[in-house]
């Protein structure tokens, strides 16, 4: 598995929140992004963008990563466990 270059505490946090995914190639993603946009993401994590264009693709991604994580989030909160197997989803992410 290919580990996001993030610290051990922000991955704890993003962890904590539902924030952290593997896609299909076994790489560590944030929720609602591909691996290439993750990495941005994450380095912008680091350190904001000085350029325009850069600081809104990272308000954009925000943005995604944070729906998408709610979304995550909302599922888990509708299942009381007293349903018949997991809860079903109306759309794919």
């Amino acid at each position: 598995m290919k580990l996001l270059d993030i610290s051990t505490e922000q991955r704890a946090e993003l962890s904590s929140r539902s924030g952290l995914a593997i896609d299909a190639k076994g790489q560590e993603v944030l929720q609602g992004l591909n691996a290439e946009e993750s990495r941005f993401f994450a380095a912008c994590m680091q350190q904001t963008p000085s350029k325009p264009d850069a600081r809104e693709r990272y308000a954009e991604l925000m943005v995604r990563h944070e729906a998408a994580r709610l979304r995550l989030a909302s599922v888990d909160d509708e299942s009381t466990g007293e349903e018949d197997g997991p809860p079903r989803l109306a759309h794919k992410f």
